[in-house]
């Protein structure tokens, strides 16, 4: 039971690191991405914001979406596969 214990630990912890730097590669990549569009020389952006306050609410606005969202999956997508493995080696 100590050997599973252990084990799920480990998981845990290394799942964790992968959480953090995708989570980070993602939000620096869309600061990037709205870096590049605040210096772009397209008129249909709100000229009277800075870059501080376009990049500010462009990141409030990913927040929001769907996509920081989805890497939350690092954790359960390795953990319902281990589960289905556990159930099928058990029970089949």
């Amino acid at each position: 039971m100590i050997i599973w214990i252990r084990n799920i630990v480990v998981i845990f912890a290394l799942l964790s690191i992968v959480y953090v730097v995708l989570s980070v590669k993602a939000r620096w990549a869309q600061k990037a991405k709205l870096d590049a569009e605040y210096t772009a020389p397209d008129k249909s952006r709100d000229i009277t914001q800075s870059k501080e306050e376009y990049i500010a609410t462009g990141m409030k606005k990913y927040g929001k979406s769907y996509r920081p969202k989805l890497i939350f999956g690092v954790y359960l997508v390795p953990i319902a596969i281990i589960a289905v493995l556990i159930y099928l080696a058990q029970y089949s």
